[in-house]
């Protein structure tokens, strides 16, 4: 055979081989992807971080997969970073966080460093009423618009904005949230539900400015350790002081305080010359300064653009007539129903709920009537402990038991043994800034609802947000999920057990408080809080809403009318008619 013949022979084998060879590489090449993705599914956060380092999956491939359920767990990596090894998560917990990352994602400004002068300006911006010259009944919804303009007196053209409203009538003390809606394109419209009648007027202000909120999420990302803890160790006459915090840079040896049965992580550094197991006590520490860089220490001024009004362009009110018709009957207060918003009112300094019948435990003897033969624990932050100290303070019988510790720190206890009362306040914890508080207090929620047998005269109530407010939202979402885990637990064993969690609540904002723990941050961690618990047997006392819409100033312990009116709302579940 010729060289010519010969390599024609040849050639569709070549071709061949060279097809064979393509397809068993593509064939080991979407092995080793499938592989990977596997293996990456099954790891959960625990033993050495290496696992997590892993090369990235080719673009194509993604591409493949961008409308399949996701794989890619973001928010996880960040919880890997501080310190969240020792964790195990359900897909269904990974898919949770991601979506609920992307539900707080925040409009940002179309450029990263935008001068003071083209920021915000409360003081140009005026709101209108909408259709202000119709009749408005009760029932009606009213809706006021606004245009944000910059401190040059232009326009904006994006959004971004933090804005709280709210609608009152002063003579009747009534009051009630507004909804904000952000067009992302400098106007903003806030809607309200008109539900009582005679004149009501609009207040509107702005929280922080799009430019300033940029500020705000980049300390949540780049300064997790601006609000630090400490911890005293000891041994006889020795003591140290360490710094503790999650998130702790590893400059130093540390000791690992992550919690054995929920993988909850916390660290101090070590002691020099004591052990870790000297630990004694766990306080606030400090707040880290010279935390703005730039001129963004403008975006922060009080009377400026901190929670600064917005005034009218005409007139601030509207008349409401009485509605022509009965008002809807509502029913008894249930668990398992999601909050509407706005979820409730004040008319004459008393909550009603848009959806259930809220009664009035404006005497002892009826809070006794409620409790008796009931076990009511409250877990959380100050905020919770305030109905501890309502609680005692209002029902002459209902003794505190001196457990010795600090009644600002707890854990407390009070009992009125005539009824079979028994009230109890703990703590959640770390992170928690409250003074001196000892190390073996130290326990966290889900830990101690697991402890708990349940029942119809259990009544469990939890607060979280407060302490959160530095750190990484990833945390927050984790340690909620941890929780919810717990009472779902709790609930299939004894589903007759009352578990009520009270929202965040907002307060005064001065300069240097809103750059550790701003309305917003308190507001975005409001919104993971209501997604994660909807949809279970729980019932809620929306806090937010009923210190936005009180004519009292915002402050982080709310006046006693506020705090009577969350117990009434909280009993309300409780108790939901009168016992006979």
């Amino acid at each position: 055979m010729d060289k010519q013949a010969a390599g024609k022979a040849a050639l569709p084998f070549s071709i061949s081989r060279f097809l064979f060879t393509l397809l068993v590489l593509m064939a080991l090449l979407l092995l080793i992807l499938n592989s990977g993705n596997i293996k990456y599914d099954k790891y959960s956060i625990s033993g050495s971080d290496s696992k997590w380092r892993r090369y990235p999956t080719p673009k194509f491939y993604l591409a493949m997969r961008q409308n399949v359920e996701t794989r890619k767990t973001p928010w996880t990596h960040k919880l890997v970073q501080c310190g969240y090894q020792n964790q195990s998560f359900t897909p269904e917990e990974r898919s949770e966080g991601t979506f609920l990352m992307k539900m707080i994602e925040w409009p940002k400004p179309p450029n990263p460093a935008v001068p003071f002068l083209k920021s915000s300006d409360p003081s140009h911006v005026h709101f209108v009423i909408l259709n202000s010259a119709k009749t408005f009944y009760v029932g009606d919804q009213l809706q006021v618009t606004l245009r944000m303009i910059d401190f040059e007196g232009h326009p904006k053209q994006y959004g971004g904005d933090y804005l709280q409203g709210r609608i009152h009538t002063p003579a009747l003390k009534a009051g009630s949230a507004g909804t904000v809606i952000d067009n992302q394109d400098g106007f903003y419209y806030i809607n309200f539900n008109l539900s009582w009648p005679g004149k009501v007027e609009v207040s509107v202000s702005l929280v922080h400015p799009s430019e300033g909120i940029q500020v705000l999420e980049r300390l949540r990302k780049e300064r997790p350790d601006r609000v630090y803890l400490k911890s005293t160790f000891k041994i006889g006459g020795t003591s140290e002081t360490t710094v503790c915090n999650l998130c702790l840079p590893q400059t130093k040896p540390l000791c690992n305080f992550t919690d054995l049965r929920n993988g909850e992580p916390w660290f101090c550094y070590k002691p020099k010359t004591l052990p870790c197991t000297a630990r004694i006590n766990h306080a606030k520490g400090g707040y880290e300064k010279g935390l703005l860089i730039g001129e963004e220490s403008r975006y922060f001024q009080s009377g400026v653009n901190i929670k600064k009004p917005i005034l009218p362009s005409a007139a601030d009110y509207i008349t409401v007539e009485p509605l022509p018709r009965a008002a809807k009957v509502l029913g008894e207060c249930v668990r398992g129903k999601p909050m509407l918003s706005p979820s409730g009112y004040y008319y004459k300094d008393q909550w009603m709920s848009m959806t259930c019948n809220i009664r009035r435990f404006d005497t002892p003897a009826r809070i006794i009537n409620c409790l008796r033969r009931k076990t009511v624990d409250l877990f959380g932050d100050s905020t919770i402990r305030q109905w501890f100290e309502y609680l005692t303070q209002f029902v002459p019988g209902l003794k505190i038991f001196d457990l010795g510790n600090p009644q600002k720190v707890g854990p407390l206890c009070a009992l009125d043994l005539a009824n079979n009362i028994m009230v109890k306040y703990r703590p959640h914890g770390p992170p928690i800034q409250f003074n001196t508080i000892w190390s073996q207090h130290l326990h966290y929620i889900a830990n101690k609802l697991d402890e708990i047998k349940g029942g119809k005269n259990t009544v469990i109530a939890i607060t979280l947000w407060a302490h959160f407010t530095t750190f990484p939202v990833e945390v927050y979402i984790r340690r909620l999920q941890n929780i919810r885990r717990s009472i779902l637990q709790l609930l299939g064993r004894s589903p007759d057990t009352v578990v009520v969690i009270k929202t965040a609540n907002v307060r005064a904002l001065p300069q240097d408080v809103s750059l550790y723990n701003s309305d917003w941050y308190s507001y975005q961690l409001d919104l993971v809080l209501r997604k994660m618990f909807t949809g279970i047997n729980v019932a809620f006392v929306d806090a937010w809403e009923m210190t936005i819409a009180h004519y009292l100033p915002h402050d982080i312990h709310p006046q006693q009318v506020i705090i009577k009116n969350e117990i009434d709302v909280f009993l309300s579940y409780v108790c939901p008619f009168e016992k006979r």
